[in-house]
């Protein structure tokens, strides 16, 4: 073969045998690759969020924030925290789900340090609710703190009690719940509340 031709040939068979080897390449999902469904992100940030068989039935529930946890609650628990007017909760977080099942979502914030304080409650149908107990139960630890069944967990510093309380999803979650005890005495006033 001349000269000429072999250095055309060779590059040519490079490129060629390379992208025969990509070629069987295809994407594999990388487990550190962010979730984009919302209803799976609570495993991977230790937000608990529903993982329902199929769409969630949710049902008014029918108390405002103030009902829940009224300010004298409050402020026995810390009088530094006053509530946030207009709480818009990050999507994928339990709080997120809680309105779109037509439930309520709080935050209370500390006046001193900065610290919030979110609760949530969704009224669910069964299926929706038993997902969410298999969910607690996989990442969380079962406590007999609060309500009918309770779980809780400490995750980078932010303490979540999840409570099933008949139809209804509860969720306090706050950077000064750091064991079940701390969040006692919201969960117990959202408990009145509902009953």
């Amino acid at each position: 073969m001349p000269a000429d031709l072999r250095r055309f040939v060779t590059p040519v068979a490079v490129a060629a045998f390379t992208l025969a080897l990509l070629a069987g390449c295809t994407p594999e999902s990388n487990s550190n690759d962010p979730d984009p469904d919302p209803t799976t992100t609570g495993a991977q940030t230790g937000e608990p969020t529903p993982e329902p068989t199929s769409d969630p039935v949710g049902t008014p529930v029918g108390a405002t924030c103030d009902d829940l946890v009224s300010p004298d609650t409050l402020y026995v628990y810390n009088p530094n925290f006053a509530a946030i007017g207009d709480f818009t909760p990050k999507d994928g977080t339990a709080a997120a789900s809680a309105l779109a099942y037509q439930g309520v979502a709080c935050r209370w914030q500390n006046q001193t340090s900065g610290d919030n304080i979110d609760v949530s409650v969704a009224q669910l149908d069964d299926d929706s609710l038993t997902a969410l107990k298999n969910a607690a139960f996989e990442d969380s630890e079962m406590v007999p703190t609060y309500g009918e069944e309770a779980y809780f967990s400490v995750d980078d510093g932010t303490g979540t009690a999840q409570v099933f309380s008949g139809p209804y999803w509860i969720v306090a979650q706050s950077t000064v719940f750091l064991e079940p005890g701390d969040a006692t005495e919201i969960v117990d006033s959202v408990l009145a509340a509902l009953s």
